[in-house]
């Protein structure tokens, strides 16, 4: 077999395991769910699992991958062409519901299991979407825009509102409030927390 014929077969099969293992997460809930139930699905060996992946936690980063490279495009487009903070934050909280609405089950996994909780919170951590949001504190840091505070600190605090609010509006059973009310809460706090206001 050619090298790109096996490239091609091998990315195959990557996706083949990643389609499987969303429906079997979303049938029986991550935490419930197995490998074997993932391979099962996939119509593969165990054994081929194992070359692809180490573990769930594995599966689910890859399948949050592509939302959140998608979402840092779309972060860095606000960021682009907007002036102020709190027109930033306006455009920004907004965003984080729509990519939710878009991937409501990848969303609803990501934020649902205990399990998951410390893998999200690195991944998150450590993405693109989050070295964007720390350059937009420091950005108005200083500004008079901004409530003074460290930037490294606003960026852990935005992102843990937004987790938050993720949380509450697509994996929470049944939802505490209309979706609206929830994204135009997120916003409020948002906007308190981290937009100087004249005294």
């Amino acid at each position: 077999m050619a090298v790109a014929e096996r490239t091609q077969s091998e990315a195959q099969r990557r996706k083949q395991i990643l389609d499987a293992a969303r429906t079997v997460f979303e049938d029986k809930g991550y935490e419930s769910a197995t490998i074997s139930d993932i391979v099962r699905k996939a119509g593969i060996a165990q054994g081929t699992f194992y070359l692809y992946f180490e573990s769930k936690k594995d599966v689910v980063v890859e399948l949050a991958q592509k939302p959140m490279a998608d979402m840092a495009v779309r972060v860095q487009a606000i960021l682009d062409g907007t002036e102020s903070l709190e027109d930033i934050l306006r455009k920004f909280v907004p965003l984080g519901f729509v990519v939710g609405k878009e991937n409501p089950d990848l969303c609803r996994l990501m934020h649902m299991s205990s399990e998951n909780t410390g893998v999200i919170r690195d991944m998150e951590a450590h993405s693109e979407v989050s070295a964007l949001i720390v350059q937009m504190f420091q950005r108005f840091m200083g500004s008079g825009e901004m409530v003074p505070m460290n930037p490294a600190v606003a960026a852990d605090m935005f992102r843990i509102i937004m987790t938050g609010a993720m949380q509450m509006a697509f994996a929470t059973d049944p939802q505490p409030a209309p979706l609206e009310e929830i994204e135009a809460s997120t916003l409020k706090v948002v906007l308190g927390a981290f937009v100087s206001r004249p005294a």
